[in-house]
């Protein structure tokens, strides 16, 4: 019989959201009565507990929010601060961004008609607002798989139904945090946004996904920096590395590069972290998964001249340290990557170095680069210039050799591998000295040491790949340069950051 009542319930949701045509389509909830109670009162009570335990000292109008998405026992707490701040403020318009856990979305998909239901009741959607941003691009458009099953927004509703009056939304879940196409959305949103009052946008994520306490700690203070600083740059590229081993710093990351940089453009100019935690710390368990929360909101406030210009020039050299301010487009990093396939399938296979000309004036430029080769997940060779000796696109060519060929650790690549392996490159930022270890950040910054005749280096994703800390970063810093562990505490160290990109 429960078996039977779950089947009619996808019925009953297929129908309803794929329903455009004749009746109101309706979206029925599909996670009421697990990540929040069923039962209107029940429910209404929890979210009204939630927030009474919730306070918050805003000072400027809300632009923006980040809030959590897990069940409500696990992160209602911390979602109750984000919604906190709109308590008794007249929001008529609510832009919901979340991910697509069980659907890929190759673009957005916006939920464009009728209403969304909850324990609570209906919400309706601003189908005037969605349909006119599905005319920005044809990657905006209506995709029924990623409403389907998702949660993310869902579990916003019932806060929000608790708090404001008279709203409407527009639901939107995606998957692609390429900023170029990011972008598409945040110029639509922009647009659309800019003359208008009284709305909302909330970018619905939990954080770190992994098994170690300590680091889901360290990955939410890592986020918060980049949240404060507005960098979503530098904290995209720190969700990637992240990904690559099987963590990740906020599962939602597009929808909150979205809101953070629409915001931006609309005169949100401060982002203050509410509340964070972590799924161990909620419900005092040792062991096991932990995920991790946290609540931001993203503030227009007061704008006088100098404050002003000195938050944007302090901003622009915190970033410039990060991110070295270099950057390369898409079809730049897939040319370098094009380059060191068909440089080690030429040398590997035949003894052939191919010549190759660019017309990008970046990838003339003279930087310091690594080629990273893996094969089944684990390193086959990482070998690469430090400083600047060649153009990048000619060092990208006889590192990938290098690496093939020539790290010490490995033998020689074999032809029969080419096909098995990834490729990584990491271009570098220019050396800064540490004159403090306290400010070596674990996945942004990577190390060399030298001493004496002895010096090794470790790029920025190493520490993340392996679950160091700083102490222990350091302390395997000093190994690769064949140093004591404790080397580095007179040494000369210097830091840098690196532009990481992959097949």
């Amino acid at each position: 019989m429960k078996r039977f009542k779950v089947i009619i319930s996808i019925i009953i949701v297929v129908f309803s959201i794929n329903c455009k045509e004749g009746a109101k389509m309706i979206r029925e909830p599909v996670v009421a009565g697990s990540f929040y109670p069923g039962n209107p009162e029940v429910l209404r009570s929890t979210v009204r507990q939630y927030m009474d335990n919730a306070t918050v000292d805003i000072d400027g109008e809300v632009l923006g929010l980040i809030s959590p998405h897990a069940g409500y026992p696990f992160s209602g707490g911390t979602q109750a601060y984000a919604y906190k701040t709109l308590e008794g403020k007249d929001i008529d318009l609510v832009i919901l961004l979340g991910p697509s856990h069980h659907a890929y979305i190759s673009g957005f998909s916006v939920y464009d008609k009728g209403a969304w239901k909850t324990p609570l009741g209906e919400v309706m959607i601003d189908e005037e607002l969605a349909s006119r941003l599905e005319g920005y691009s044809n990657l905006i458009d209506y995709y029924p798989e990623g409403h389907l099953r998702e949660h993310s927004l869902e579990v916003q509703l019932p806060f929000l139904q608790e708090t404001l009056k008279g709203f409407k939304i527009v639901p939107i879940v995606f998957n692609s945090d390429d900023l170029k196409v990011c972008s598409i959305l945040i110029n639509a949103l922009s647009q659309e946004l800019k003359e208008r009052k009284n709305w909302v946008i909330i970018a619905s994520s939990d954080l770190y996904h992994g098994y170690k306490y300590e680091e889901a700690k360290e990955v939410t203070n890592n986020v918060d920096k980049y949240i404060k600083d507005m960098d979503y740059r530098a904290m995209v590229k720190y969700d990637r590395v992240k990904r690559s081993s099987g963590e990740c710093a906020a599962c939602g990351m597009s929808a909150i590069v979205v809101m953070m940089q629409t915001c931006e453009k609309l005169g949100g100019n401060k982002a203050m972290l509410l509340h964070r935690t972590n799924s161990r710390d909620v419900t005092g368990q040792e062991g096991g998964y932990v995920v991790g929360y946290g609540a931001w909101a993203i503030v227009k406030g007061k704008d006088n001249g100098a404050e002003r210009e000195e938050w944007e020039e302090e901003k622009k050299v915190e970033r410039e340290e990060v991110s070295g301010v270099y950057e390369l487009t898409e079809a730049e990093e897939k040319e370098l990557l094009t380059i060191a396939r068909e440089t080690i399938s030429g040398y590997v296979k035949d003894g052939v170095i191919p010549e190759f000309n660019t017309k990008s004036e970046k990838l003339k430029e003279k930087l310091g680069v690594f080629v990273t080769l893996k094969e089944n997940g684990r390193l086959r060779g990482c070998i690469g210039f430090i400083r600047a000796e060649e153009p990048l696109y000619l060092a990208v060519r006889d590192m990938s050799i290098s690496a093939a060929t020539r790290d010490p650790r490995f033998p020689p690549l074999e032809p029969s591998e080419i096909d098995e392996i990834e490729i990584e490159i990491s271009v570098l930022t220019p050396f800064q000295k540490v004159e403090d270890t306290e400010k070596i950040e674990v996945g942004r910054d990577g190390l060399m040491i030298r001493k004496g005749f002895m010096s090794g280096l470790l790029l920025p994703q190493v520490p993340v790949e392996q679950g160091w800390d700083r102490e222990t970063f350091l302390e395997h810093t000093c190994y690769k340069a064949g140093l004591p562990r404790d080397a580095w505490k007179d040494a000369e160290l210097w830091k840098f950051q690196a532009l990481v990109f992959g097949e």
